[in-house]
């Protein structure tokens, strides 16, 4: 019997996206229901890194897009989200997941960090908030603090950031599907773009283990 091939999923997200909170249930959906055995490798994108200027988060600009495309999104995939009252960078979370994946708990905090952003609107941006809740889910807090003021994580976030330059990422959520093994070698990848919905997923999948050339689908 010929085994199954792996696929690896590296996605790019950025823990104030709301696009990429609502597309992680798709995401868990298109991962419970694959015929392949995949592989997710989650890599940061800060859409706002120093010194870029932080938007106001009551601002027109803000507001219209969450009136306009996130609530409608929201509600299409029964997420309950709410505009968060502050705007802060994400460098600090990102640090807080990445010690929190070093440590075996990433996928919680991970969710962790977004609901506590989108649906309770704390500050991520705050190192205490960071904290508590990653200690909520059994992270050290004294050896988190210490990785935060000593930004162990800055080098691979910023090699993150540098790989997504170089594939041209300029938003977010970006996945991109890719053959595992001596397949890689011989099979380009596919790349899914923004909120697509799952029937996207597994037809960028159906591609890539149909050998198609890269495709780009939004």
């Amino acid at each position: 019997m010929t085994a199954l091939p792996t696929v690896r999923l590296d996605c790019w997200t950025d823990y104030v996206c709301p696009f990429c909170y609502l597309q992680m249930g798709v995401l868990d959906r298109f991962i419970e229901e694959s015929r392949v055995p995949l592989v997710i490798e989650w890599h940061a994108f800060e859409l706002r890194p120093t010194p870029i200027p932080l938007i106001e988060p009551d601002g027109e600009y803000i507001t219209r897009i969450w009136l306009n495309a996130v609530y409608p999104l929201a509600a299409e995939r029964n997420v309950k989200v709410k505009l968060p009252p502050v705007a802060p960078r994400s460098r600090l979370a990102f640090e807080t997941a990445f010690f929190s994946r070093a440590a075996g708990r990433f996928d919680a905090v991970h969710r962790a960090i977004f609901k506590a952003y989108f649906e309770d609107g704390r500050d991520i941006g705050n190192a205490d908030v960071l904290l508590d809740i990653a200690n909520e889910y059994g992270v050290d807090r004294t050896e988190l603090a210490a990785s935060l003021t000593a930004q162990r994580f800055q080098t691979a976030i910023e090699h993150d950031e540098a790989m997504a330059g170089r594939l041209g990422i300029t938003g977010l959520p970006f996945v991109m599907l890719s053959r595992t093994g001596d397949a890689a070698k011989m099979t380009p990848p596919v790349v899914v773009r923004g909120v697509a919905p799952v029937e996207h997923m597994t037809a960028a999948l159906d591609r890539l283990l149909a050998d198609a050339p890269a495709t780009d689908l939004r």
